[in-house]
């Protein structure tokens, strides 16, 4: 009677995990089931299959699904969303000042909307008592607007001595590219500047950022303000400035997150969290721009094939959340050491593509500028993002954050598979594998 009921109850397990759309769970199931069914037949102690039976059971129940909200205010269709960081302004081996016709080239190529770059002062003012000057920058802009490239130029912060001079730098900066440059952000990092000015406090960025933002809308009224690029949302100098009364000196917040080592992007919905909790706390709601995340693939991080599955999941994460537009740090690897900072690239040093460069490529055609924001769920293990294309074409992109899960299709018609490099793929059955590299699936699709 014992056996009867135990082996009526593993063979509607194993019909659960067969047709049960809830196969996203995970392979795990199915070496229990099996497992089950050799001490089964094995005429093991009954009390242990029962355990495993009662065990299956709970897996064998409807998979947890959670439905991730917007967080910040933002557009119900994504405009150009694609940014990339690039030192096209710096000259020196590990910079892209004397290759920038080939990086804005490969940038454009992928679909990249935006870079962004650095209008360091010392290449307009060399001679802090000399003139201001732009013809370093002129003949980066040429190559930009060449390319039809849109720019999110970074200022510099002023030296200590030399406030009324970097004010004049801001606001000629802001002037001289006015036709060119609409977005400027007021200083990279500038919670960390306390590193390389140890007397340097967010009273200080308090007054930056209001006579700058004055500075750049004086000179160029379409031109939108960037605040400073947040590396540490726990930190006290966000508090600080943002509670100081700053709401109305910026158009756009910004903040810079990594997804190095064991950093998996799907680290970015508690992070979210906390920059919406902080926000709210201090009274803001701004536009919320990505403007460096990445991930090396330095010795002792990530492989390359690690930081390109990771990179269209910190996209589509980071817009399904309501961010606005994300800049990958960065196009090309400068190589030249093992030193983390030289492998962040999408490219080589001799612009041979990564496999990052076919994951960026490959997503900026699946997900298009003017495309339905993003929407994502996770079901056990699985996420699924769903958005629709411009044409109106239904697109969704499945993977899993760490291992390989199982998801079943409840329809699948007129519909073309990709793999993350943008190969098309064939899909047998009903029931597919998944992994942290994605797969798009476009056209009508029912899981």
């Amino acid at each position: 009677m014992v056996s009867a009921f135990i082996s009526a109850g593993l063979c509607f397990l194993l019909i659960v995990n067969v047709f049960h759309y809830s196969l996203d769970l995970g392979r795990r199931r199915f070496v229990i089931v099996m497992n089950a069914w050799s001490m089964y037949f094995a005429r093991e102690n009954w009390k242990n299959i029962m355990i495993l039976f009662l065990v299956l059971l709970c897996l064998g129940c409807k998979a947890e699904t959670e439905q991730y909200p917007i967080l910040f205010m933002s557009s119900s269709n994504i405009i150009a969303p694609y940014g990339l960081c690039s030192h096209i302004s710096r000259e020196g081996a590990q910079f892209e000042f004397c290759t920038k016709e080939k990086d804005l080239a490969m940038m454009r190529a992928i679909g990249a909307d935006f870079v962004r770059t650095d209008f360091d002062w010392g290449y307009c003012q060399p001679d802090k008592e000399g003139p201001i000057v732009f013809s370093h920058h002129d003949k980066m802009m040429l190559v930009v607007k060449n390319q039809k490239v849109q720019m999110l130029g970074i200022l510099s912060s002023p030296n200590s001595n030399d406030y009324d001079k970097w004010l004049k730098y801001v606001a000629m900066t802001a002037r001289h590219f006015k036709s060119n440059v609409r977005y400027w952000e007021v200083i990279n990092e500038a919670d960390r500047l306390h590193l390389r000015y140890p007397n340097y406090k967010p009273d200080d960025y308090v007054r930056q950022i209001r006579d700058a933002y004055s500075m750049i809308k004086k000179n160029n009224r379409r031109a939108k303000v960037l605040f400073t690029s947040i590396t540490d949302v726990n930190g006290k100098f966000l508090s600080e400035v943002l509670n100081a009364g700053v709401s109305d000196c910026f158009d756009i917040m910004n903040f810079h997150f990594y997804v190095n080592i064991k950093t998996e992007p799907e680290q970015l919905f508690k992070y979210f969290g906390k920059c919406q909790e902080v926000l709210q706390r201090c009274n803001i709601q701004k536009p919320i721009w990505f403007t460096e995340i990445g991930c090396t693939s330095a010795p002792g991080y990530a492989d390359e094939e690690t930081q390109a599955r990771r990179l269209p999941r910190v996209f589509l994460i980071s817009f399904a959340c309501g961010v606005e537009k994300v800049f990958w740090y960065k196009s090309r690897a400068a190589e030249n050491s093992d030193y983390f900072e030289e492998h962040f690239g999408i490219w080589h040093k001799d612009y041979l593509p990564k496999p990052a460069y076919y994951a960026y490529k490959t997503l900026a055609r699946m997900c298009p500028s003017g495309s339905k924001r993003p929407t994502i769920i996770r079901r056990g293990d699985v996420y699924i993002a769903s958005w629709k294309q411009p044409g109106g074409k239904n697109v969704k992109a499945l993977w899993t954050s760490e291992k390989n899960s199982f998801l079943q299709l409840k329809r699948i018609e007129n519909s073309v598979c990709y793999d993350i490099n943008g190969r098309e793929m064939r899909i047998e059955g009903t029931v597919i594998q998944l992994s942290p590299s994605i797969i798009y699936i476009l056209g009508d699709v029912e899981i």
